[in-house]
């Protein structure tokens, strides 16, 4: 998995991304699994709650884990498109 930084520009296109996926309903509308540890059985669910998190809390080293949450699953989302 690559490195990722978490300030605003960096943090703010991946929601860009995110929303952008919510715009055009292209998500996974049956059961995903992102890892051995992530299903996600709502795509749109997911992508609202992470938004919600993240925009309120990017700043905030805690949240880091959900932002590389988000990552991981936009790397293995574009891989499977590609």
């Amino acid at each position: 998995m690559a490195q990722h930084t978490y300030d605003n520009e960096a943090v703010q296109e991946l929601l860009n991304w995110a929303k952008k996926m919510l715009e055009t309903k292209n998500y996974p509308t049956e059961r995903y699994q992102v890892n051995q540890c992530t299903t996600i059985i709502d795509g749109q669910s997911y992508l609202e709650s992470l938004i919600a998190m993240i925009s309120r809390n990017w700043e905030n080293p805690t949240f880091y884990p959900t932002i590389e949450q988000l990552w991981e699953f936009r790397e293995k989302w574009e891989n499977k498109e590609s």
